[in-house]
């Protein structure tokens, strides 16, 4: 999860991992319904039914390319939403994005940690040097 403006030596850093591992990373992104199977189990939860805040999850996808080209033709995004502890999280079961929010972004830092690697990284992922990085960083702490 990126929290503030990236500096050049994170850039670099980020290019470093990225040259490293991932000519020998394959993809392994698991489906959106396993993402919120695993978060479902894993985690205490309520489900929480707000229009407002799937169509703010939706929107995210669908207005983001990187994002939006996850989805299959012609699927639309099929947001499931919760709260946990103090904070929002949908789960889009087209594509495993997720979207979380809070007012404490340190308190839910780990819990997007944890979906972000449980979910995985697809080929699209593996070309993209900030998200392999990030997924070498968080799995060999």
């Amino acid at each position: 999860m990126q929290t503030v403006k990236p500096t050049a030596e994170m850039l670099a850093e980020w290019k470093r991992i990225f040259e490293a591992y991932h000519a020998a990373m394959k993809p392994n992104r698991k489906t959106g319904t396993e993402v919120d199977q695993y978060f479902r189990n894993k985690y205490a939860h309520q489900v929480f039914n707000d229009a407002a805040f799937q169509e703010i999850v939706a929107l995210n996808i669908t207005e983001n390319a990187f994002s939006r080209n996850k989805l299959p033709k012609g699927v639309l995004p099929n947001i499931k939403s919760y709260k946990t502890g103090n904070a929002l999280v949908g789960i889009d079961l087209s594509t495993g994005e997720f979207h979380i929010e809070s007012e404490n972004i340190e308190e839910v830092m780990p819990l997007h940690a944890d979906l972000f690697v449980y979910r995985g990284l697809d080929e699209e992922d593996l070309k993209n040097i900030f998200l392999v990085a990030e997924y070498v960083k968080l799995t060999q702490n």
